[in-house]
């Protein structure tokens, strides 16, 4: 059986090596609100809530492989999304999605990013968007 947790920032290291061993994009860092998916203590998931300049940033989502189709993703950001806003009721969680997975992060409650990004969310998506990443800003509140 699956479990989700919020990993404390001193096993920031342990998400980082699934990563590697993945070759998925991008690093923890210890502010980063870690969650991950364990198939008995092994991780198979993992995604990041990472503050940027006064907002919060979805980030990092990976499945291992073999156990992608599975709804694995989905419990991840269900649970870590809607923990983070019931301890921060307000805030606004910003993603850049893949644009073929627009319609999986819908279904999760998020939305197409009508309103203006924040300046430093804005230059983080053109700087990716310039290196031809196929995203579309979402938020979800």
């Amino acid at each position: 059986m699956y479990s989700v947790e919020l990993l404390p920032a001193i096993m920031t290291p342990l998400v980082n090596k699934f990563y590697d061993a993945q070759k998925a994009r991008g690093r923890a860092a210890k502010h980063d609100n870690v969650w991950v998916v364990k198939d008995n203590s092994k991780i198979i998931a993992a995604c990041r809530l990472q503050p940027v300049d006064g907002y919060w940033l979805l980030v990092g989502v990976y499945v291992a492989p073999q156990f992608r189709r599975k709804g694995v993703a989905k419990k991840l950001i269900e649970s870590a999304v809607y923990h983070f806003l019931s301890v921060n009721p307000g805030q606004t969680v910003y993603t850049f999605a893949y644009r073929h997975l627009c319609h999986f992060y819908t279904a999760l409650g998020f939305q197409n990013n009508s309103c203006q990004l924040p300046s430093e969310l804005a230059s983080r998506l053109s700087s990716y968007l310039g290196q031809n990443r196929q995203l579309v800003a979402m938020y979800y509140v």
